[in-house]
């Protein structure tokens, strides 16, 4: 249910020695006694919802305009760097931007939370604003495919938001609240803009930025109730397929940086004259387990050593000590990986001293394919080969290449019988689209498999090849050159393997 503006009311400046900011009218005195009582900075009793480096969002109860408490959310804005503070100081705290995009979206009859206060607080080092808004009882949609019923309801709020002037540059799936009763709510408005109506060129590219999540994007079926339900022409279509590779491009580029960043993947340790430490969340159990090895590495035995550094295999953990730009590829890689969706052991912890850096990633305590080709049965030949080719179209289409495919760095679940990508050291970023480097991958696949005898004879190999154009086909918008791809790969399987194989 939107909110009644009569019942908003005005709105206000309210300033104090503490604080400025703007608050909806029949909430002033609310307002007045809470920040009265405890300034926003020390609402420590409130459950934390979500935090980063910028902002922090808790969740509490207040004082009703009726007396009756009110559940309400408290977002904490913090302008860390000094382009943040310039920022700020030119176009106004994020919390008053927020707090104004709200209520003109009401204003507009967008469904979205009620706006109770914002605004900047002072005598703090550096920029801090806050931005108070009612709950609504919902959850957040989930990122990826949504149920028809929810995609449609979307589609129909998108096409609302758009008609309205809403530009929601940021607008994905954890912005959208969806009620008990069905009903979809905005809740996060703070790089919006009210404007004319979206013209078709904006359009898509709101299309294309929702539908990032989606295997295909916006050609992906999931997205089509969204697309009926929005009513989208061929125009708007077209430029939402122009604008989804590239922003999928920008999306894994974005995702790697998150590695050696604060954020809800990442978590970072630092401190002055003592090695700096990046943890990955969601491998916390197996944070201590990390500590303690790369603690005492001295006294363990590497099981591999050469100019590139050394590998430990423990316990459940891998740990390689390289040099501290090529950990940091490592560590960066892995996340990439991980969000084009290929199969790989899951990195646990990064620590950069000086030179060096040492990187601890998941073991998969799994025979490798060169060990196990020989042993699998038919069937299973069959499924590894069809989850490589998957695995390998998605690297592809993701832009990734991986210069050290072989059957060594391949190890397979034996319950799913998913094959994973176990050395990250060749991974590396091209053009999704560059035939030669997708040639250069394959040809060396091709060359592992000629080099074992080609175990589970030619069916193997022609099932791997169909996973993996089936799965470029599926995510890659540009025609993919099948036969001039294989051609290319075939010659370079031959010149690494001397053999003279036509397919």
């Amino acid at each position: 249910m939107i909110p009644d503006l009569h019942d908003l009311g005005k709105i206000e400046n309210l300033r104090t020695e503490q604080f400025q900011c703007l608050v909806a009218t029949r909430w002033r005195n609310c307002v007045e006694k809470m920040l009265a009582a405890k300034p926003p900075t020390d609402w420590t009793e409130w459950e934390e919802i979500k935090s980063s480096t910028v902002r922090t969002i808790y969740r509490g109860t207040i004082p009703g305009p009726d007396g009756n408490p009110v559940d309400a959310h408290l977002k904490l804005f913090r302008a860390v760097s000094l382009s943040d503070r310039a920022r700020d100081a030119i176009g106004g705290s994020r919390s008053v931007r927020e707090f104004r995009n709200l209520v003109g979206a009401l204003e507009r009859g967008l469904p979205c939370v009620e706006p109770i206060a914002a605004g900047s607080i002072l005598g703090h080092l550096g920029s801090q604003s806050f931005l108070l808004t009612r709950t609504k009882i919902g959850e957040p949609l989930p990122r990826g495919p949504l149920p028809p019923d929810d995609a449609q309801s979307v589609g129909r709020l998108i096409l609302q938001s758009h008609e309205a002037g809403l530009h929601a540059r940021d607008l994905h799936p954890g912005n959208i609240l969806r009620l008990a009763d069905g009903s979809m709510v905005l809740v996060d408005l703070t790089s919006a803009v009210l404007a004319d109506r979206l013209n078709s060129r904006d359009r898509g590219r709101a299309l294309a930025f929702f539908c990032l999540d989606l295997d295909a994007g916006i050609e992906d079926p999931a997205a089509r109730p969204i697309l009926e339900a929005y009513g989208a022409n061929e125009t708007v279509l077209e430029a939402a397929r122009k604008n989804s590779r590239r922003l999928r491009n920008r999306a894994l580029s974005s995702f790697g940086r998150r590695a050696f960043r604060p954020c809800k993947t990442t978590q970072i340790e630092r401190a002055k004259r003592k090695p700096r430490v990046y943890l990955h969340t969601p491998a916390q159990t197996l944070w201590d387990r990390a500590r303690e090895l790369i603690d005492k590495l001295p006294e363990l035995e590497p099981v591999k050593s050469g100019r590139r550094g050394a590998v430990y295999l423990e316990d459940g953990i891998v740990i390689k000590v390289r040099s501290a730009a090529a950990a940091r590829r490592l560590f960066e890689s892995a996340y990439w990986l991980r969000f084009a969706g290929v199969p790989t052991p899951m990195p646990v912890a990064l620590q950069t001293f000086r030179s060096t850096g040492t990187i601890a990633v998941q073991r998969l305590a799994w025979p490798n394919l060169r060990e196990e080709s020989r042993s699998l049965s038919q069937e299973e030949s069959v499924a590894a080969a069809q989850s490589l080719g998957e695995s390998v179209g998605r690297l592809h289409s993701f832009g990734l290449r991986n210069r050290d495919l072989k059957f060594e760095n391949l190890v397979r679940n034996p319950d799913s019988g998913t094959v994973s990508m176990v050395d990250l050291d060749g991974v590396k970023r091209r053009v999704p689209t560059d035939d030669r480097g997708r040639a250069s991958d394959l040809g060396r696949l091709l060359a592992a498999f000629w080099q074992a005898d080609q175990p589970g004879g030619e069916t193997v190999i022609r099932e791997f090849l169909r996973a993996y154009v089936r799965t470029c086909r599926r995510l890659l918008y540009p025609v993919l050159h099948r036969r001039h791809l294989l051609d290319q790969a075939v010659v370079r399987a031959s010149q690494k393997c001397g053999l003279n194989y036509l397919s």
